[in-house]
């Protein structure tokens, strides 16, 4: 058997992971991606680093493999659905997005006297963002779906649309040498063609494929099946001159409208963080620590440009869709970095030789410093959006900015999502007078067009709570996934109205004391209500009576709540309301329209012999029968009233669906 002295690239792995972990472990604990870790380490262990790695070549190998695989789960969870959902962040704003910022890159770069190919390159670079980053500073600060999230996530599922189109323009230019338009559309056409051939026989054999796979029930063939598709359909596209990335993404495409796609993601997602990482690591070996140091004030200054350059134009396409200044700012300064696929096409650009030894370093230095501050930045961009609005001293402005409502003891809505719709619906019905507040365009239509008064705009600023009626107001709803938001908003309004009763939904128990203290009357946290759903539905499969179920609910929410809020309630406390319900079980039964009990008397039914329980009154309609005769004959849309144990009416719900036909209990 070989040594590890014969096998280089073993050795080299093994250096690379441990160099890995060690350095990821000091970039988690300083709340920095792992992406940074990983260029880092390729860095250090590098041939411009320490040198401790001497096979760059075959992990360059394998970290294609990584891009292979990237492209591929792209294309696998791409949604076509969500999209046209986020259309105006999407389309609208990511189209906008990327355009400008290609546009304006190629500009400077074309006025410094570089070549149209690289010009071409460094647009495409600069535009694209870091969907691995962002994604996860917003989930762990809970604001996926808050309205800067909505906008930045639609913005990133743009940008990873357009790596496609940039690739295949790349690949074109790389081929060609000179670039002219008729030189790429040609290619371009050819391209689209070539994937429209791959795609229709895919979409007829794939599923067929996967469907008599998936039949066999292993998971190593379903595995090797995919990795097959993944592979096999990159290879192909290759054979047709396009890149293998392309065809992996192709092959995510058509995989991703079959209903194993999310088992597919949920497969390959290991693979493909191990060469993903490796693929980040040989990205990292490529950066001179020399020229890094010796031009470091030349490379932070590009840094910040990117920065500044991004941040402004997202931030103008943020207020052409009518989003208030203070999150267009937040949501410009967390796109404000090079993405993770920039690298891929710089690769493509090194490859091609599109690039310089001299351009490719300061890109690629540029690109790890941008997304080195990226988590500061949006950590801090609620607080420098701040200070630009008061510098500018912008106000707030609704659809109609001289509108301010009449309404007096009413309710003020913050969100119309499925809570405020919820909630709007209910209120109509009963009578109590309310108005809308949200920063969505089709939510602020939808609830118009329902008949509600709504007004666009953001809560956080305190002249539209006084066109809301703040003052006079009765009660607050804040029912918003933005965190930022629902404080901001939550003290404004206790500032202006002390009398005024808020309730406010969050989605993390954690945050509920802080809610509290900034002035809430009453706080939903959306993990404890969902704890309690499931329980009762639970407790339903086994027949417990609702009137229990309700009893419990009510008891899990008083100590859960009140624990909440720092009081709870004594053991012995608890144990006596429990005992108290365990000896007075009530529940009900709905004779329908069919129902074979319909023309029977209770003591036809016998329930008392032959299940334990005593109905104990008979309500029709609106009015009730307490302690009915025994002659008493049912009637439909009577709803009888029963007394007994849990067992005792698990059985009785027995007899009255079988009609009081089964066999009585034996003492």
């Amino acid at each position: 058997m070989a040594d590890m002295e014969n096998m280089p690239l073993l050795k080299d792995l093994v250096i690379l992971m441990a160099a890995s972990v060690f350095v990821s472990m000091i970039f988690h604990r300083l709340g920095l991606p792992t992406i940074i870790g990983f260029l880092i380490t390729g860095t250090i262990i590098g041939p411009y680093g320490a040198g401790l790695v001497t096979k760059v070549d075959d992990v360059d190998h394998l970290a294609e493999i990584g891009v292979v695989m990237l492209l591929f789960i792209i294309g696998l969870e791409f949604s076509i659905t969500r999209m046209i959902r986020l259309k105006r962040e999407g389309i609208v704003g990511g189209g906008l997005q990327v355009l400008l910022t290609a546009l304006i890159g190629f500009g400077i770069a074309a006025a410094m006297g570089l070549p149209m190919n690289q010009s071409v390159l460094i647009g495409f670079v600069v535009a694209l963002s870091s969907t691995a980053i962002v994604l996860k500073i917003l989930g762990d600060r809970g604001e996926i779906d808050s309205s800067q999230g909505n906008l930045s996530i639609g913005i990133l599922l743009f940008q990873d649309l357009c790596v496609v189109l940039m690739i295949i323009i790349l690949q074109t230019m790389g081929q060609n040498g000179e670039t002219t338009l008729l030189s790429v559309i040609i290619p371009l056409l050819v391209a689209v063609a070539a994937i429209a051939v791959i795609v229709t026989a895919s979409f007829f054999a794939v599923p067929r494929l996967l469907h008599h796979v998936v039949k066999l029930r292993n998971r190593e063939v379903f595995l090797l099946t995919v990795l097959f598709l993944c592979f096999g359909t990159a290879w192909l596209t290759s054979a047709f001159g396009l890149s293998l990335a392309l065809g992996a993404f192709v092959a995510g495409l058509v995989i991703s409208e079959s209903e194993y796609s999310h088992q597919i993601v949920a497969e390959l997602l290991s693979f493909r963080d191990i060469f993903l990482s490796l693929f980040f690591i040989s990205i990292g070996m490529l950066l001179d620590l020399n020229y890094f140091m010796q031009h470091l004030p030349m490379l932070v200054a590009v840094a910040v440009g990117i920065i500044l350059c991004k941040t402004v134009i997202t931030v103008g396409v943020s207020q052409m869709l009518k989003y208030p200044l203070r999150l267009s700012i937040m949501a410009g300064l967390g796109l404000a970095q090079i993405g993770e696929f920039s690298f891929v096409l710089l690769r493509m650009g090194e490859d091609y030789k599109l690039l310089t030894p001299e351009v490719y370093q300061t890109l690629l230095a540029a690109s790890i410093l941008t997304m080195a501050v990226t988590p500061q930045l949006i950590r801090s961009s609620a607080a420098i959006a701040g200070k630009v609005a008061q510098i500018l001293k912008i106000k707030a402005h609704a659809v109609e900015p001289h509108a301010r409502t009449t309404m007096q003891d009413h309710v003020i809505i913050i969100g119309y999502g499925v809570n405020g719709q919820n909630l709007t619906s209910v209120l109509k019905k009963v009578g109590i007078e309310f108005v809308v507040l949200d920063l969505n365009w089709e939510r602020i239509k939808l609830a118009r067009d329902e008949g509600h008064k709504a007004f666009f705009g953001d809560s956080t600023r305190i002249e539209l709570l006084h066109k809301m009626g703040v003052e006079k107001a009765r009660m607050l709803v804040v029912a918003i996934s933005d965190p930022l938001t629902t404080r901001l908003t939550l003290k404004l309004a206790r500032e202006q109205n002390p009398k005024l009763y808020i309730l406010v939904r969050t989605r993390y128990i954690s945050e509920v004391e802080d809610l509290y203290k900034l002035g809430a009357n009453q706080v939903i946290p959306e993990e404890f209500e969902t704890s309690v759903e499931i329980f009762s539905r639970v407790l339903r499969e086994y027949h417990i009576p609702n009137n229990i179920i309700q009893n419990q609910i009510d008891i899990i929410r008083h100590e859960g709540y009140a624990m909440l809020r720092g009081t709870s309630l004594s053991r012995e406390k608890m144990m006596e309301i429990t005992s108290i319900l365990a000896a007075s079980v009530t529940d009900t039964f709905y004779v329908a329209d069919n129902s074979p009990l319909i023309g029977k008397t209770l003591a036809d039914l016998d329930l008392k012999r032959k299940s334990g329980t005593m109905v104990i009154a008979v309500v029709k309609l609106t009015k009730a029968r307490p302690n009915p005769p025994s002659d008493y004959r049912i009637e439909a849309a009577d709803t009888l009233v029963l007394l007994g144990s849990h067992a005792e009416m698990d059985r009785a719900g027995q007899i009255l669906k079988g009609g009081g036909e089964l066999p009585p209990v034996i003492p």
